[in-house]
């Protein structure tokens, strides 16, 4: 309790105990708890009926988990091997250590959806608002943890977090642009054969 009390208070000597320590029973405690606190938070702030709130909660919670865990593995793996091209010295177990850490953020989703619910309208507003500033603090929390495990300047640390964003993002969009591409062309053969139907 104390590491996680320090990642509030204490973020920098958090991430060096946390990189020394590995203690990852903790670390995945973080991230369910982290993803349970997401999902009851847009529960909230996009209410359905109580049966399907149930079903979202313990489906979506187990995909939601399966996803982020593997998620971090895949991106952990990124961050290690480029990491190791700028010359780290760390090791990629406690980057996924530090990597689950990162994401206590998002633990005050639900303490965020329980103020903003009140709100009406309104919190359709300032969500986005606070959506940035969790994300903003959840990628410091992931350079810092980067810097520590793997003994990198902040430039480096952040260049290594940064990089494999822009790339997967890169490739996202080529996937969803030739993925419109195929459709569209599927789409205007099909209105091309139209005319033989009739």
């Amino acid at each position: 309790m104390e590491l996680i009390y320090q990642l509030f208070t204490s973020p920098v000597l958090a991430m060096k105990r946390a990189s020394r320590e590995r203690p990852l029973g903790t670390a995945f405690l973080v991230v369910i708890l982290a993803v349970l606190s997401s999902r009851i938070g847009w529960l909230l702030i996009l209410p359905r009926g109580s049966g399907q709130a149930k079903v979202s909660l313990s489906l979506g919670l187990i995909m939601e988990l399966m996803v982020t865990f593997g998620g971090l593995f895949l991106l952990v793996a990124i961050f290690h091997l480029i990491a190791n091209l700028w010359g780290g010295s760390g090791r990629a177990a406690p980057l996924y250590s530090v990597s689950c850490f990162a994401l206590i953020p998002i633990w005050l989703m639900t303490p965020l959806a329980i103020i903003l619910k009140p709100l009406g309208v309104g919190r359709f507003l300032l969500l986005p608002l606070f959506g940035v500033i969790i994300l903003v603090w959840i990628a410091a929390l992931f350079i810092l943890g980067i810097r520590e495990v793997h003994h990198l300047p902040w430039g480096k640390a952040a260049a290594t977090f940064i990089v494999p964003l822009i790339g997967i993002s890169f490739a996202f969009v080529i996937f969803l642009t030739l993925s419109l591409s195929i459709l569209f062309l599927t789409a205007a053969d099909l209105f091309q054969m139209l005319p033989l139907y009739f």
